[in-house]
């Protein structure tokens, strides 16, 4: 069994980017955090941290920050539960999803079993294909992922599809695509990227062109809600979801550039596989809320 406070003082670092902030957090000295990290090191035979800025987590560490990922929160629970008062406290999880998720329905499908079980969520958004990382370094309790695989000690449930079509103004798709969505117009046509990790576009071409050997202009927007207003004022082409664009599309304020070809997301719900009231709850009615949908 290893000391809760030296795991507690190893993730703080962690968690806060630095020795200086995790003393910080614990009200300690940042020598008495050092010290705690040495013990907690020399009670695993292992380094567990590699002392850079910020300091990184080994392997080794990063099952450490998942074993006590888990046991702060069953202990949240324990907590509860001893004292018969179900409204007592918060359980805080942290769970790994995709920016458009977030965006479109997480909310929706969340929001009342967050109220009632009292969760506090710690969201981490990146790209619906790395969030399973996110999962295997501990960092998180559950993801949303477009792997269907479940790792050791954690469960996996089917959420469905997102569909995602490339979008562009109504009135630059008849000035860049006049012969259609070819790889020739695509010469001189901007494509809006999400971030360095988004394959959605290279995805689309695969499907409309047969390839991914295809030059273009492009331009990175990191946020949903100014990637779709640069589609609308005519910056580019994007990638995005029917769940955000289908009014838009209907209303003819946005077109369907590569129609009919989409790409289709398949999505799961990855946790791990421990029983937690909040944990389970959420679960539920995340697969309650896609079931519906």
């Amino acid at each position: 069994m290893y000391d809760y406070k030296l795991l507690e003082a190893f993730c703080a670092v962690v968690e806060c980017g630095g020795f200086e902030k995790a003393a910080e957090k614990l009200f300690i000295t940042q020598s008495a955090v050092s010290q705690r990290v040495r013990l907690l090191e020399d009670a695993a035979k292992s380094v567990l941290l590699v002392r850079s800025n910020p300091p990184v987590p080994t392997d080794t560490g990063r099952a450490f920050i998942a074993h006590f990922n888990k046991v702060r929160m069953l202990e949240s629970e324990l907590e509860k539960t001893l004292s018969h008062d179900e409204d007592c406290g918060y359980t805080s999880i942290s769970v790994g999803l995709n920016a458009d998720t977030l965006a479109t329905w997480f909310f929706d499908a969340i929001e009342e079993t967050v109220k009632r079980e009292n969760i506090l969520l710690k969201l981490r958004v990146d790209d619906q294909e790395v969030t399973h990382g996110m999962l295997k370094n501990g960092d998180v309790s559950g993801c949303i992922s477009t792997r269907s695989t479940p790792m050791q000690g954690c469960s996996v449930h089917y959420l469905g599809k997102t569909t995602y079509r490339m979008y562009v103004s109504p009135h630059k798709k008849d000035e860049w695509f006049p012969e259609g969505f070819t790889i020739e117009a695509l010469k001189s046509v901007p494509v809006i990227i999400y971030n360095e990790r988004d394959t959605l576009h290279t995805q689309m071409f695969r499907n409309a062109l047969g390839t991914e050997e295809v030059q273009y202009p492009s331009l990175f927007i990191p946020s949903v809600e100014k990637y779709l207003d640069a589609v609308m004022r005519g910056m580019g082409i994007g990638m995005m979801p029917d769940p955000q664009c289908w009014p838009f599309l209907q209303k003819g304020i946005i077109a369907d550039a590569a129609a009919p070809f989409t790409v289709e997301a398949h999505l799961y719900w990855h946790r791990w596989n421990i029983h937690s009231k909040p944990l389970d709850a959420l679960t539920k009615s995340l697969i309650r809320y896609c079931k519906d949908m």
